[in-house]
């Protein structure tokens, strides 16, 4: 039972890929985080943070933002083309 439990956790999870999401704020700060998943609306991100906590920023206190990797970029050598 125990062996069935550590192939369980080697499990791929699309999750496991970690999300670099940097804002820059209208008051000039600069910040970074570190995510699991995104979501991007008109008016907010938001992120679920590697350590499980969500964290909603709101758009119209951002100046600029970006995202790596964008969706359309290949990372580690993954890719969906062959």
């Amino acid at each position: 039972m125990g062996a069935f439990k550590k192939m369980a956790k080697k499990k791929y999870d699309e999750t496991d890929e970690d999300f670099i999401v940097s804002v820059r704020w209208l008051d000039g700060y600069f910040e970074s985080f570190r995510a699991r998943q995104i979501r991007i609306s008109e008016t907010l991100i938001w992120l679920r943070l590697k350590n499980h906590k969500n964290r909603n920023i709101p758009l119209k206190n951002v100046r600029w933002y970006s995202v790596y990797p964008e969706s359309h970029e290949e990372v580690s050598g993954n890719s969906s083309h062959k």
